[in-house]
This record gives C-alpha cells, structure tokens and sequence, in this order.
C-alpha cells in the first residue's frame, strides 16, 4: 500500500492568503496536486495547521482527501509530514507541498520505486542538495527520526531523508529525462508564479486538445 502527504500547512505570507486555496484554472491549487497523486497511491492524506484551515479545506476538496491538522502548532513541514506519518496506512509515503501542481506522475512512479526495499527515495542536485518536498519516505523509520528531530527542536524536513540510512539519491538528470522543463518542481509561492502556472496550464490544455484533434483525424 502506499500514500501520499500533502502538506498544506504553511502560512502563505507572500501570498496574503491561503495558497492552496487559490484558485489555478478554476480549481483550488491543492486539489490540482490532490488529483495527480489520486491514481498512483491508495490513499492522500492533506495535513493543514489549524482546526479553521481545515475546515475550509473540507468545503474546498470534496472528500478528495483525508484532511489532518497538525499535531503540533510550529507550522513546520517536519510536524505536517510527522502528522502524516503518524496516520499513513502504506509502507511508503511520498511527501510533497499543495503548492506543486504539475508533479510529473512518471517522477512519482519513479521515486516509489526506487525506494522499494530501501529507507526512500529523492531527487539530488548536482550541489548534493535534495527536494525534500518530492520524496518518497518509508513511514515507519520516517516517523521515529521525525519524532526525534522535533524533540531535538531541528524542523528542517530534509534532516529526514539525511538521517534516515538508506535513502536513494537519485541524480536530477533523470527527472530532466522525465520532464525536460523540470514543470514538477514548479511551486506557486506568490503572485507572479501563480500567474506563470496559469499559463502553463492554458499551454498544456491547448497542447492536450491538439493531441485529441490529431488522434481523431488519424
């Protein structure tokens, strides 16, 4: 079995409002992540910060996904995947942020992969850096090394991945492989970026109905 966390707990400063919540194509930018995910994993979990948050998610997502609120008011991506760890039914888990709506599903596909049998899977820069937020962690080890950050005070996600000891590194080069414009790793954080996603998605609707159009004439 595996799952798929959402974090969506983040404050959205940048964007005066919250961002998962902002509508991409007419539709709330969590749900684009939600959808994507929904057919590669058998369960998604969405973990908010607040009892309000998650109210305003229930009315937003329509039952697309179990909505968490964090168990603890840091408002860290540590706590959220620590809360969704703690609720995860499958042996793996991806981790990714509501504000990531064109996560490549071969990518996904790859990461569980290539964590079968290992601690997890992530994608590495040339420079050793890691996303953290398009990983896939197998739970149960992820849950006692994040309970243990958190005791320790060090919220920084990617201390997971680090301190867990079999982790695939896999290069970067192979998301280019995948997805040339590296699309997945698109986060809309303000203004300008949800306003360079729209026009993604406008491109990638035109390029979609001009394929249909082409299948039909042949």
């Amino acid at each position: 079995m595996r799952s798929a966390i959402v974090l969506a707990g983040g404050g959205s400063i940048r964007m005066r409002s919250d961002k998962g919540l902002r509508e991409l194509g007419g539709e709330p930018l969590a749900m684009h992540v939600v959808r994507r995910l929904s057919d590669l994993v058998d369960e998604v979990l969405l973990v908010v910060g607040s009892e309000a948050q998650r109210m305003l998610y229930s009315g937003a997502m329509s039952g697309e996904a179990e909505i968490l609120v964090d168990l603890y008011g840091d408002g860290s991506p540590l706590v959220g995947a620590l809360t969704g760890f703690m609720r995860a039914r499958g042996e793996y888990a991806l981790v990714t942020g509501c504000d990531m709506p064109f996560i490549s599903r071969e990518a996904v596909r790859l990461l569980f992969d290539e964590a079968e049998g290992l601690d997890g899977a992530v994608f590495q820069w040339p420079n050793g850096w890691v996303e953290p937020l398009l990983a896939v962690y197998r739970v149960e080890p992820s849950l006692r090394v994040a309970e243990e950050l958190y005791r320790t005070r060090n919220l920084r996600l990617r201390m997971i991945l680090l301190e867990l000891p079999r982790v695939k590194m896999i290069p970067l080069e192979a998301l280019k492989k995948i997805d040339p414009g590296l699309l997945t790793l698109h986060d809309v954080d303000d203004e300008n970026s949800l306003r360079e996603a729209e026009n993604i998605l406008k491109k990638q609707n035109v390029e979609r109905v001009g394929s249909r159009d082409r299948d039909f004439d042949s």
